[in-house]
């Protein structure tokens, strides 16, 4: 089976829309949560993650909107993000994100926004912040979003530990780990200097992720972002993926 693995779409659909026009082909496509939050798209970026009834697990933005997570930890920008969000999001896509679960978890693999031991706020960045999660798989695979950063980080069948970022086209095999946790970057909001929305695929027959990049309209997104007055740094910082 083809899976595409997508997070942190952030409302913007301009760069949803490139991303899943490159999965159309895909067997599945897997939503790693923060469908909203940053862009100026929520209510269009909801309803198309439940028009294609994709599997989404909750992000911390989402549950920020829906005032199931205390957003007063998020930074000025993104919490009058959040707080604009919630003036303009419809009641049926609210409703949406209240139902998100915190982690999927399936035969192949599982899936979480942050880390299986914190879903909503934990970032796994390094080998430290891995090891809670890798105590808590019960899969040899696990796919992560929040931090928009594409990365990979493993325990070897040996013991000892291995990982780095990942770039555009780069592949990995997952049985060459004894568990391995993938970050898949981000759709929406990419933070690893690319500014190209960022997704990967992962092929549970050859047990092969790849990770993928796709050029988008970022100019389109970053002029409706102006119009709404959503902050600026978090316009500008579209256009340098950081």
């Amino acid at each position: 089976m083809l899976y595409g693995i997508i997070s942190d779409i952030h409302s913007n659909l301009e760069a949803l829309n490139a991303v899943l026009d490159k999965l159309k082909n895909v067997d599945q496509v897997v939503n790693l949560g923060d469908v909203v939050g940053y862009g100026p798209n929520p209510n269009e970026c909801v309803e198309e993650v439940r028009k294609l009834n994709l599997p989404t697990v909750a992000g911390n933005h989402d549950k920020a909107v829906t005032t199931e997570l205390d957003a007063s930890w998020f930074n000025k920008s993104a919490k009058e993000a959040v707080q604009w969000t919630q003036r303009v999001i419809f009641q049926e896509n609210l409703e949406c994100l209240k139902k998100l679960p915190l982690v999927i978890g399936g035969d192949e693999f599982q899936a979480v926004h942050g880390s299986l031991r914190s879903p909503l706020e934990e970032y796994i960045t390094g080998i430290a912040d891995a090891m809670p999660t890798f105590e808590k798989m019960t899969r040899n695979l696990c796919f992560v979003g929040h931090s928009h950063r594409p990365l990979y980080i493993a325990r070897l069948k040996n013991g000892n530990y291995a990982g780095h970022s990942l770039k555009e086209g780069e592949e990995v095999v997952v049985d060459d780990f004894d568990k391995i946790i993938i970050n898949v970057g981000g759709v929406g909001q990419p933070r690893d200097g690319d500014p190209r929305a960022c997704y990967g695929t992962y092929n549970s027959k050859t047990r092969i992720f790849t990770l993928h990049r796709v050029e988008y309209d970022v100019e389109a997104v970053q002029e409706k972002m102006r119009a709404a007055k959503l902050p600026e740094n978090l316009i500008d910082r579209l256009k340098f993926g950081r």
